[in-house]
């Protein structure tokens, strides 16, 4: 494939992860916060104390920041304020920015142990994309953005030394910037596109319509730390899908979505 080919098949590619937003830059006054928040967590005694921390750490999540770490630190707080249900959320959300923490996987696993209903099914696309979940969502973007460089710098060279060799190693370069940007693409779904939650209320029903009216939807309730995926939004209630492909309504003011 001729270099300037490669070139002009590599410039999309650049433009697209140039513009995908993974984070941004955390002012100092966040540092502040954070600081602040961790001294809050180790003073605190009460449930009541723990949710306040939480708060603190939801006010810099609302600011735009996007913290793994923050996240985990979110997540303690609500276990150690009682609330499971809100903790899986966090840690779950701290998983894309912090795949590799063996604290977190820890902690999530022990907020998931009393839950009884089943574990969300890995689809059959993240065999295929086996290291989506070794890699945190920005890291798999920058990796893509210098193999896309590299690509490009490989197909600029081949024009002017060794054209064949170096055609083909852009060609794979190539190949291999396609697939990782596949990966950034399933990613920006399961995060950006993909509405999930988990069940923060004690138990709750799921019914077969949007009101308490209808009859429950399975033969137990929901219980708390339950996850699912929302299917659609209809006032005050989810119509939420569990592992399985079971569906049924509850009142969103029972889970918290992400």
């Amino acid at each position: 494939m001729p270099a300037r080919v490669l070139i002009l098949l590599n410039v999309p590619a650049v433009l697209a992860l140039m513009s995908t937003g993974c984070g941004g830059r955390v002012e100092p006054a966040i540092f502040a916060q954070v600081q602040r928040a961790q001294e809050a967590f180790a003073e605190a005694e009460r449930p009541a104390d723990f949710l306040r921390v939480a708060a603190q750490y939801q006010e810099m999540l609302d600011s735009g920041l996007r913290s793994g770490a923050v996240l985990y630190n979110q997540g303690n707080a609500f276990m150690r304020a009682g609330q499971r249900g809100r903790a899986i959320a966090c840690y779950r959300q701290a998983c894309r920015y912090r795949p590799r923490d063996p604290y977190l996987a820890a902690n999530l696993a022990a907020a998931l142990s009393p839950v009884t209903t089943d574990r969300p099914r890995k689809p059959f696309v993240e065999y295929i994309l086996f290291w989506q979940d070794w890699i945190s969502y920005p890291e798999k973007v920058r990796i893509d953005m210098g193999a896309a460089v590299v690509t490009f710098v490989l197909a600029v060279v081949g024009l002017y030394w060794r054209p064949r060799l170096l055609n083909r190693a852009a060609l794979a370069m190539l190949l291999v910037t396609a697939v990782l940007a596949a990966s950034v693409a399933y990613d920006w779904y399961r995060v950006d596109v993909l509405e999930r939650g988990v069940v923060v209320a004690k138990q709750v029903t799921a019914r077969k319509g949007d009101a308490e009216s209808y009859a429950p939807a399975f033969t137990q309730a929901l219980p708390e730390g339950a996850e699912f995926v929302v299917v659609e939004r209809r006032g005050d209630w989810l119509l939420i899908e569990l592992p399985g492909t079971q569906q049924g309504w509850i009142d969103a003011s029972s889970a918290v979505t992400y």
